[in-house]
């Protein structure tokens, strides 16, 4: 089956040219608008009752998006629908597929920095091993992280790039990337472990469709879907559990297993595991720093590993960056560690400390 087309023809960056039409929600607001686009020297008309037709050239768009910003509440401009056509184009009924409300299409404008590492290739993925607590000098798997690439070569962390995507509507887009790039890279560099690849599931709308592409690279990889673990990511983002576990059923019908990340961040990631069944938990980062000398920790800590044996899921504590840590949760039962101690993330994959 095909993937939709969202997922070949990912939305480009908001044109710099053209005609932006915005229909605000109330006549107040349209009032204001009008008075903001006068005292900017934007050129608009009113092209239709309720919506007003704004001339683009360059840098107007971000222009613009700081000054609504400052005019308008936040409901506002959500309220607000916009559309931009290229020169000389009039809007026709097909076009209003593509309308969206005005906070997007700022967020988009705002977001611009990631959608352009997204269209220039400028994205990487760095590899964190995750080791045997009993035998660190054993790799059972590398996490794939996403990383950016800025215009002067240095590297871009991933919430930065998440955190600008969401609100523009690209998280989607970026989420995917991130996918089809961690396979692809993780097959440059040969590895032979297990890999650890993140996803939103926020960002999957329909997992037939939305995930295609993601199959599509594994089946032209040497991995099995056996060798792939697929990490739930922002867990405490969801509000549809119903519609992750079709997406874990998904996976799992390919033969993919699936890790929870973040367990003991909260009863949420706790009633995800319920309904879940996955094959792996990942401590929480906040949980395993210090657990070695923390009483409150160490009970917390201890009682999720106990039920995670209970019940044969394997545990990984993520976030070790001490000796202390480390040999606690080895002692108490957690089956992998991962963190700075061991090797920070890299590119080429790195080699753990105790290798």
């Amino acid at each position: 089956m095909s993937p939709c087309s969202r997922c070949k023809n990912p939305p480009g960056l908001p044109s710099e040219e053209g005609t932006l039409f915005v229909a605000p929600p109330r006549t107040h607001t349209r009032g204001i608008m009008r008075k903001v686009l006068r005292q900017t020297g934007m050129p608009f008309e009113e092209y239709a009752e309720g919506v007003l037709a704004i001339e683009l050239a360059s840098g107007r768009l971000e222009k613009l998006s700081g000054a609504f910003g400052e005019a308008f509440s936040p409901t506002e401009v959500e309220d607000a629908r916009a559309l931009v056509v290229p020169p000389g184009v009039e809007p026709s009924v097909t076009d209003l597929v593509r309308t969206q409300s005005l906070n997007t299409l700022m967020a988009s404008v705002r977001g611009r920095w990631p959608t352009e590492m997204v269209r220039d290739g400028r994205l990487t993925t760095h590899f964190q091993p995750i080791v045997s607590a009993s035998d660190p000098s054993r790799v059972f798997a590398y996490e794939c992280l996403l990383r950016g690439v800025d215009a002067n070569g240095s590297l871009v962390s991933p919430g930065g790039m998440f955190e600008a995507a969401r609100p523009a509507g690209l998280l989607f887009d970026l989420d995917r990337e991130a996918r089809i790039l961690a396979i692809k890279e993780a097959t440059a560099h040969g590895i032979s472990a297990n890999v650890f690849v993140n996803f939103n599931p926020t960002s999957v709308y329909d997992p037939v469709y939305c995930l295609r592409s993601t199959m599509e690279a594994v089946e032209e990889s040497p991995m099995s879907p056996q060798d792939i673990v697929f990490e739930v990511t922002e867990s405490d983002e969801v509000k549809d559990v119903k519609h992750l576990v079709r997406i874990i059923d998904f996976y799992r019908e390919a033969g993919f297993r699936i890790a929870l990340d973040d367990l003991g961040a909260g009863y949420g990631s706790l009633n995800l595991m319920n309904n879940l069944r996955p094959d792996f938990v990942k401590l929480d980062l906040e949980l395993v720093s210090g657990v070695h000398r923390d009483l409150y920790k160490a009970q917390v800590a201890t009682k999720v590993l106990e039920m995670a044996q209970k019940l044969d899921v394997a545990t990984v504590a993520e976030g070790v960056e001490h000796e202390e840590e480390w040999r606690w949760l080895a002692e108490n039962g957690a089956d992998f560690v991962q963190g700075y101690f061991f090797a920070a993330p890299a590119s080429p994959p790195p080699v753990p400390a105790y290798a």
